[in-house]
């Protein structure tokens, strides 16, 4: 089995590097890799961490050799619309203020057996907006990232806790032993799924889960203030989710909504 290098950064812009041997032994991930190129893929991933470290939820980015996001998703344990909206947020206006966003792109990177373990702490964020939206409202007390860079871009795991901070010595242990493992079958997973998209069956399968559910009331009759009502939010937040569903289903209206059937 190939031995791989494992390189821990920290955000907080120190240069304590420390460089480990791996050799991974993976069998605890198992059920992720029955899940692989599958919808629960991810659940599964995320549940073997759990129970390894206590991480809450996660979140798989795959960019580009430019540095731009070219597949998302997510999961979690707690509170699934939570780690969506995030990253959705994250994707659409945040990428690139993220600390290690230098390290993400990989243009004129090789690919090679080189993972790294990015640590973030929000203490250590300097952009307070970045810190704010991302960490603080969310309510995440810490973050590990697995980064690697393969010939058709760098895929990133990242993995949230919101009960607990990660313990650091905990950390290194066990993805010395799993990271590599771990984010190469994030990354064989994004191009099984590339290759293979699934076809929804109902066209609503393609929305986020609120916007999927703002769009469910809207076909029910709901208006936009009876529909803020039920799921307790602002209209105006409502209306996002709305155009933001109008644009994935590629309709204007409600008629074409409807039409949808």
């Amino acid at each position: 089995m190939t031995r791989q290098t494992l390189l821990w950064h920290h955000a907080r812009g120190d240069n304590d590097t420390m460089h480990h041997t791996m050799t991974p032994a993976d069998a605890w991930v198992a059920p992720a890799i029955g899940e692989l190129g599958g919808d629960a893929f991810h659940i599964s991933l995320l549940q073997g961490l759990h129970a390894a470290l206590g991480v809450d939820h996660l979140s798989y980015l795959r960019y580009d050799r430019a540095g731009c996001i070219r597949q998302a998703a997510s999961a979690s344990l707690q509170d699934p619309m939570l780690i969506e909206s995030t990253t959705d947020l994250y994707v659409n206006r945040l990428y690139e203020r993220d600390p290690h966003y230098t390290l993400l792109c990989n243009d004129g990177h090789a690919a090679g057996p080189a993972v790294r373990m990015l640590a973030t702490a929000p203490a250590g964020i300097r952009d307070a907006e970045y810190r704010r939206l991302l960490f603080e409202k969310p309510g995440f007390v810490g973050k590990l990232s697995l980064l690697g860079h393969w010939g058709d871009g760098t895929s990133y795991l990242n993995l949230y806790f919101s009960r607990q901070a990660p313990s650091r010595s905990r950390s290194a242990a066990v993805l010395q032993r799993h990271g590599a493992t771990l984010i190469s079958l994030a990354h064989r997973h994004a191009q099984l799924v590339t290759a293979a998209p699934a076809v929804p069956i109902d066209p609503l399968d393609a929305l986020s889960p609120r916007e999927r559910e703002i769009a469910r009331l809207l076909r029910e009759g709901l208006t936009v203030k009876q529909s803020a009502a039920r799921l307790g939010l602002s209209p105006a937040t409502v209306v996002t989710y709305k155009q933001r569903a109008y644009e994935k289903l590629n309709v204007g209206n409600l008629k074409q909504l409807l039409a949808l059937g």
